[in-house]
């Protein structure tokens, strides 16, 4: 497959579980550059609650929080999910959590100070596994989510499968999320160096409207159009 790690990592959702030091902006700062969505708790209680509910793509988690040991909180993610992706990023230094961190199927353990090169080049490892499962999903609305490897769409119990024309124009769409892309920008990527005409363009984007919801795709008369959260 093509898709680049980068523009993997920024269709997942990743769940950073840390108390918030001197190093949390740092670390949160680079999170939200390579990833669409970064949500963060202090309280593992309110962590795994939204493990549990919302599946996010990747755990980002320290040793040290707020009442309980981090590596319990890895242990009973991997009760549920053996396979999501693990990075601790930590100050615990402690040869037993390492230990024990290494029998949880991790990523990586990133003692700070942090090396900023070593956190990317975890989430690029992460990224590839991502790759590797095939299981690449991002979710348009509440209802409908699209799957970047089969390059369909699934609305509740409908699956609608894209033509190449229409993919590209969706990733482009999730890739520039709550943007609004200008009309000629939007040509330039799916019909490189070809002169379309307006009836084309319109044909696909009610093609994909069709199969997204027709509500789905925000225009901006004159300008573009994008995928906007309502």
């Amino acid at each position: 497959m093509s898709m680049s790690l980068k523009k993997i990592l920024k269709q997942l959702t990743v769940l950073h579980i840390t108390l918030i030091d001197d190093s949390y902006k740092k670390v949160d700062n680079i999170l939200n550059v390579f990833f669409n969505k970064v949500v963060h708790y202090e309280d593992e209680i309110l962590a795994l609650d939204y493990f549990y509910s919302s599946n996010p793509n990747i755990i980002i988690i320290d040793i040290n929080l707020k009442d309980k040991n981090g590596i319990e909180i890895i242990k009973t993610i991997r009760k549920e999910n053996k396979n999501v992706p693990i990075i601790v990023i930590t100050a615990n230094k402690d040869l037993n959590n390492l230990l024990e961190a290494i029998k949880l199927n991790l990523v990586e353990y990133l003692i700070k100070p942090l090396d900023i090169n070593k956190l990317i080049y975890s989430l690029n490892q992460t990224a590839k596994i991502v790759l590797n499962s095939g299981d690449i999903v991002s979710n348009i609305t509440e209802d409908t989510n699209y799957d970047y490897v089969k390059k369909s769409i699934t609305n509740k119990d409908q699956t609608y499968v894209l033509t190449k024309n229409e993919a590209r124009l969706l990733e482009l769409f999730l890739s520039n999320k709550n943007k609004i892309i200008k009309n000629v920008e939007i040509q330039r990527v799916i019909w490189p160096n070809k002169e379309i005409s307006n009836s084309a363009f319109k044909s696909l984007l009610n093609r994909l409207s069709n199969k997204i919801g027709k509500e789905t795709i925000t225009n901006s008369f004159g300008v573009g159009y994008g995928l906007m959260d309502k």
